[in-house]
């Protein structure tokens, strides 16, 4: 007898309800991510962190542009370390303008607890009341120094680049120094904001040899494509091949805007009361993301595209900087822009068609929403805030600024990576 099939059970609305609290927890572009098997690419990064914290004496340095997921890579970096019969005791702190290197090491030291015995039963205290005074390097190093070898302890010193206190970079590196010159069983994670090292740690030369200077790049198409295709089967659903590179090619490497546009399509089709997500999802997603967005980023792009002058190509240059092909840290070069701006117009442009057009986004009047580097003749220029570059395509799309060639190559169909 023939085997029967038995009816997939129709769901009710309280499973798409569920369904949409699902991709809500799973698509996170609001929050750094902290679960390891949440985390999709950055094996390269994550390898050299991990070896370094093998090391004894080795620090690592972790930087790059913002919102790049640094914060979260050096959050689920205890996760990723093989411990064996040994225990990771890892701490993160987080740094303000406020701060400086004392401060610091008294937020590390309140994490770092003891027992203490007393006549009316046993009390826990912290190091940090062990220092009612300003901390020095040498007691940080001290307190580091205590653990042995069945521990791998791991401090992360987060968002570094906003201290205002110009001695702290010059005493975070003595201490580096200190700490592997003393061998200490403690690898230190030090994460900003920065082009470089430099901009972070001061006095960098001294302290090469022992640590990893990780440059955070933008993400891969591949790792924004594992982002969707691991989130979209956890939550039983698929995607078209159109609708995953419309939110890969719109993300810019930037994975905030992969989970963003990743979750309002989920949305859209779980709202339509289907498992799969169609092109019609992904286009919807970026509205969505637009009325979402922050009135800071809104402001922004109106002041920077402002002009009283009929014919003006602020609008479309702007669209322009943010479709030019960029280097690891988001930077082009002006020569970049001809084949983006020629196909935004309709016609061919040299840079002098645009050249005055960067100079003014790179000032005040326009609210700095670009950034230049470099020396006349050889200016490299990028987004102030990263997040601004798939905000100006999106309005872009919205305001038909580009043709649909331009649209469909954003939709680029399904393709080997």
């Amino acid at each position: 007898m023939a085997d029967l099939k038995v009816p997939a059970r129709k769901m009710a609305a309280s499973d798409w309800m569920a369904k949409r609290f699902e991709a809500n927890q799973l698509f996170t572009p609001s929050t750094p991510i902290s679960v390891a098997d949440l985390f999709a690419g950055r094996s390269n990064q994550m390898f050299r962190m991990v070896d370094a914290i093998g090391e004894r004496g080795r620090h690592v340095i972790l930087f790059g542009e913002r919102g790049v997921g640094k914060t979260s890579l050096s959050q689920i970096i205890p996760h990723m370390v093989p411990t064996g019969p040994s225990k990771v005791v890892s701490f993160r702190v987080q740094c303000f303008p406020t701060d400086t290197f004392s401060s610091i090491a008294k937020k590390v030291f309140k994490e770092i607890r003891f027992q203490v015995d007393l006549p009316d039963g046993s009390t826990m205290y912290d190091v940090a009341k062990l220092y009612p005074g300003e901390v020095e390097p040498d007691d940080f190093v001290r307190e580091m120094s205590s653990y042995n070898a069945n521990h791998i302890p791991i401090v992360v010193i987060d968002e570094f680049n906003e201290l205002n206190d110009s001695l702290a970079p010059v005493l975070m590196a003595n201490t580096i120094k200190a700490l592997s010159d003393a061998a200490a069983n403690v690898t230190l994670v030090i994460v900003g904001v920065a082009n470089d090292v430099k901009q972070l740690i001061a006095s960098h030369e001294s302290i090469e040899r022992c640590t990893e200077e990780i440059l955070m790049p933008r993400m891969s198409n591949a790792e924004l494509k594992e982002i969707i295709e691991s989130r979209v089967n956890q939550l039983g659903m698929t995607i078209s091949g159109n609708a995953k590179w419309t939110i890969i090619n719109l993300a810019r490497g930037l994975p905030q805007f992969a989970h963003s546009l990743g979750k309002f399509a989920c949305f859209k089709a779980i709202e339509n009361r289907r498992l799969s997500i169609k092109d019609e999802d992904a286009a919807a997603a970026i509205d969505s993301l637009l009325e979402s967005s922050d009135q800071t980023f809104k402001d922004s792009y109106e002041l920077a595209i402002r002009s009283n002058q009929p014919g003006n190509l602020y609008q479309k240059v702007l669209t322009a900087c943010a479709l030019a092909r960029q280097d690891d840290s988001g930077y082009f070069a002006p020569s970049w822009l001809i084949e983006p701006l020629s196909a935004v117009v309709g016609r061919q442009i040299s840079i002098a068609n645009f050249q005055g057009h960067l100079k003014d986004f790179a000032d005040d009047r326009r609210g700095n929403i670009l950034e230049r580097i470099g020396s006349e003749r050889a200016y490299r220029f990028r987004f102030s805030h990263p997040a601004m570059q798939p905000y100006v395509i999106m309005q872009g799309i919205r305001e038909n600024i580009l043709d649909e060639e331009a649209k469909r190559a954003l939709s680029s169909p399904e393709q080997e990576i």
